[in-house]
């Protein structure tokens, strides 16, 4: 009888006891090491008014904000909880993850990004929403790593993830970390802050880390728009793209060119060409080249005044060159054109690039820009004796130069009478090379005047005028024989004049 009482008792004990036993089992939450878990109860407490709609701080019935931890074992009653495993969140290295909030606080009207909480990079959504967390686009970035996110709380946002990229309308540069090369400044427009001066960089604010900490910014008083201060170059930043957009300007020395070479869309000096002028019915072609510097602190006025990007999206310095540099040089050459002749193209060429250089420093000093050095390369007219007239000329003032220069080096030894002997000797070379540069120069502006009996009689004209003596005559080298009466430089002047009063006439082009 009691044997039977046993039996019955122990059948109808059964049930419970599987039931049990697959409840303990089955309750038992196991995680790896690279997923978490997202906690979501069936039934429980009735929700607080102060608790989230969509995720629970309290245990009400639905999402929990609490996640359960990598590599970690969880009892939860199965009746009562369901857990959905999801990866750790990967944000590659050298990129950065921008978050989207999907629970909090509605984001106040008119604010472009949430405000922030501390929250462990999102990885504690309880104390996001306790803190009074915002919906929407947040302002820290998760930098290359990994992350425990509750993704029903937050959406992580990486190049790993194109249609998310896509529907926030961002690009994988945007994500990617800014690097500014030595040489370079990184010149940050914010498009968070107060109201901006309208024509002013913002001012300088200390703390938010080179821009890195948004809400630092935000809260000393950072303005909208372009910003005083500059990312250093060699600098690594990872940067908020809802926050900041950068520019990179070089501040190492440019050199621009105009000539006739074509040139890739990306070079500063892309829209620079040969410069041709119209010279006394001459065509004359020439080479510039014009060292510029950009300094760090010039660089924000620079983005100020032309933007992030111009038509066929220039950079500011395409456009500074385009609009600013290239305008000056054309109008200096257009107001001197007119009054240029040809024989200060042979003679004075070095005074005509000196000028030029004068011109372009004094156009491009309001704006900061410093114009180091302005080159005007040989130039090339459409007659070919002009050409080598002129090539005669150069080759002349180098051989004069190298004899100045060595004269230099000797004075710089000036140690015994061995060397101060050479001294003297290479001062007479000098001397006799720059005459042969004069003569050189007389005899060009001479062949100017037209033919040789044309040249003597205006010559002999002029001559009579000045107080020296008549002695040219018909025969002979008729630059030696003014060199003969009046010094180089008078006989330039009076050359120069004749030329004026009777310019030299263009001859045809042979085809």
């Amino acid at each position: 009888m009691l044997k039977g009482v046993v039996v019955m008792a122990v059948l109808w004990a059964s049930p419970a006891v599987l039931f049990a036993g697959w409840l303990a089992f089955t309750s038992w939450c196991r995680l790896s090491g690279d997923e978490v878990g997202i906690v979501e109860k069936r039934f429980g407490l009735r929700r607080r008014r102060d608790d989230d709609p969509t995720v629970s701080l309290y245990g009400a019935k639905g999402v929990q904000a609490d996640v359960l931890l990598p590599n970690s074992t969880t009892f939860l009653p199965k009746f009562v909880y369901d857990v959905h495993r999801v990866p750790l969140i990967h944000v590659p290295n050298g990129t950065v993850g921008v978050v989207v909030a999907k629970a909090g606080q509605p984001r106040p009207p008119g604010r472009r990004i949430a405000k922030h909480v501390e929250c462990d990079h999102f990885q504690d959504a309880a104390a996001f929403l306790r803190g009074g967390g915002e919906q929407g686009r947040q302002q820290q970035v998760l930098v290359g790593g990994t992350y425990r996110i509750n993704t029903r709380v937050f959406t992580v946002i990486t190049v790993d993830r194109p249609e998310d990229m896509e529907r926030e309308e961002l690009t994988r540069q945007q994500l990617t970390d800014v690097d500014v090369e030595v040489g370079e400044a990184g010149v940050v427009i914010t498009q968070v802050g107060e109201k901006p001066d309208p024509d002013e960089v913002g001012p300088v604010v200390t703390g938010h880390e080179s821009f890195q900490l948004p809400w630092v910014f935000v809260a000393n008083g950072g303005r909208l728009g372009v910003q005083r201060e500059t990312l250093e170059g060699g600098g690594h930043y990872p940067l908020n793209p809802w926050f900041t957009r950068v520019v990179k300007v070089p501040t190492r020395v440019l050199i621009l060119e105009w000539n006739r070479e074509p040139k890739p869309g990306g070079n500063f000096d892309a829209s620079l060409e040969q410069i041709v002028l119209d010279v006394q019915g001459y065509t004359v072609r020439l080479d510039m080249k014009q060292t510029v510097r950009i300094p760090p602190d010039v660089a924000p006025n620079l983005v100020m005044r032309f933007g992030m990007r111009g038509p066929d999206a220039q950079t500011p310095v395409q456009q500074f060159v385009q609009k600013e540099l290239a305008p000056t040089v054309r109008s200096y050459f257009l107001r001197k054109a007119s009054g240029y002749r040809i024989q200060d193209f042979l003679t004075r060429y070095n005074e005509v690039s000196d000028d030029l250089a004068a011109a372009v420093r004094q156009a491009m000093a309001p704006t900061g820009v410093q114009a180091m050095r302005t080159t005007l390369e040989e130039f090339e007219c459409d007659q070919q004796e002009i050409n080598e007239l002129r090539r005669e000329i150069a080759n002349q003032e180098k051989r004069a130069q190298l004899e100045a220069v060595r004269l230099d080096q000797l004075n710089a030894l000036r140690e015994n009478e061995e060397v101060l002997v050479e001294i003297e000797v290479q001062k007479v070379r000098v001397e006799r090379e720059r005459a042969k540069l004069g003569l050189l120069e007389i005899r060009t502006l001479v062949e100017l005047l037209g033919p040789a009996q044309v040249a003597t009689e205006r010559i002999v004209r002029e001559l009579a005028k000045a107080p020296v003596p008549q002695v040219i005559g018909g025969n002979g080298d008729m630059a030696q024989q003014l060199l003969s009466v009046m010094p180089i430089a008078q006989a330039k002047d009076m050359l120069m004049t004749l030329l004026e009063r009777h310019p030299p006439e263009p001859r045809a082009v042979e085809e």
